[in-house]
């Protein structure tokens, strides 16, 4: 494994690979190796190499169209920023933490199946620690995109060859049962196990688990995101942005602005702003260019606050240190916001 020194970027056949799994994160070595001009075996062990040194990874999540959800933000007494940030990392439903500048030092995203879902850990379900001063919270309306993105470093030919393995849209949302459930869970630690190891975890078979997989996929239950330590893929800093924007036209800004490579989340809330915006920047200049874009393509539209995220500590169920690297996981767990739910 390589050291810390030598794995401050990803190299061009890494940043490739993490694009393409982005694209198709459970495609074949196979398919992935005809595209990258790669042999399959290459394409593994270098991707195992990523896994094993927490510089990338695959996971599931539940889809933008099915997402329910809030971010909590938490003003903490000083120096206590971190031991906040780690409390609210170990909650299931929590699936994303970071801590930011400004008046409120931490922020959370609770991710649950249903609006009551979401109720229920804002009213009962947060560690409120004795650290944390004040506590605000924005629910979240429609998800715009973000949950999965892309380092956009293939050539537009390539891309299409990965994306004709993925199948085409979703034409309707089904209901999610015990057993979509129990096998969401099971793939929470890692979004490519294969079907044999999932179906002897599951007792079933390997071809029940690939129907039941590819039927929640079509059907936009879930998403498969492949993620990357960003600072090694050249992404340095992160900020989160508080926009409020007329109610005629918020949906057409949300979408808009959920296209841009920069954007990691950006979802409509119930708050005195009404977009939360998360995006990756490469420098803090980069944050200027970002914020002058706004300001340009979207005259009606005003930036109401702005913070550098200034250490993420939890990433879709991933526990990661200063540079973004995984460090362990804590699978999302969706279900676990509603007393009673269970996967079983």
């Amino acid at each position: 494994m390589r050291t810390d020194s030598e794995t401050e970027v990803l190299d061009e056949i890494e940043l490739a690979l993490v694009d393409a799994l982005q694209i198709s994160p459970r495609a074949s070595w196979t398919k992935l190796g005809d595209v990258l001009g790669l042999s399959p075996i290459t394409l593994a062990r270098r991707w195992q190499r990523l896994v094993d040194g927490g510089a990338a990874w695959v996971t599931i999540a539940i889809s933008d169209a099915r997402s329910r959800g809030a971010m909590v933000e938490f003003t903490c007494a000083p120096g206590t920023e971190m031991a906040v940030a780690t409390q609210l990392a170990r909650m299931p439903y929590v699936s994303t933490v970071g801590i930011t500048s400004g008046d409120y030092h931490v922020f959370a995203n609770i991710v649950a199946p249903t609006l009551a879902g979401t109720t229920n850990v804002l009213l009962n379900g947060l560690p409120l620690s004795p650290h944390v001063l004040r506590m605000r919270s924005h629910v979240f309306g429609s998800l715009f995109g973000g949950m999965v993105w892309r380092l956009g470093v293939m050539n537009s030919s390539q891309t299409e060859q990965i994306r004709e393995a993925i199948g085409p849209p979703p034409q309707e949302i089904r209901p999610f049962g015990p057993l979509d459930r129990a096998l969401f869970l099971a793939l929470g630690r890692d979004g490519r196990r294969t079907y044999t190891d999932l179906a002897e975890e599951l007792d079933t078979t390997p071809k029940a688990v690939q129907r039941r997989l590819d039927r929640l996929h079509r059907n936009g239950d879930i998403a498969f995101r492949c993620d990357v330590a960003r600072e090694l893929a050249g992404w340095h800093t992160m900020a989160l942005l508080w926009l409020t924007v007329p109610d005629t036209d918020l949906r057409a800004v949300g979408h808009r602005v959920a296209s841009w490579p920069e954007t990691r989340m950006c979802a409509a809330v119930a708050s005195p702003t009404n977009l939360a915006l998360i995006v990756n920047l490469r420098s803090f200049e980069h944050l200027e260019d970002v914020l002058i874009r706004i300001a340009t393509k979207f005259p009606g539209v005003s930036v109401t606050e702005r913070r550098l995220v200034l250490r993420q500590v939890k990433i879709y169920g991933r526990l990661v240190d200063e540079s973004g690297r995984s460090t362990g996981v804590i699978p999302p767990d969706p279900w676990a916001a509603v007393p009673g739910s269970s996967a079983e």
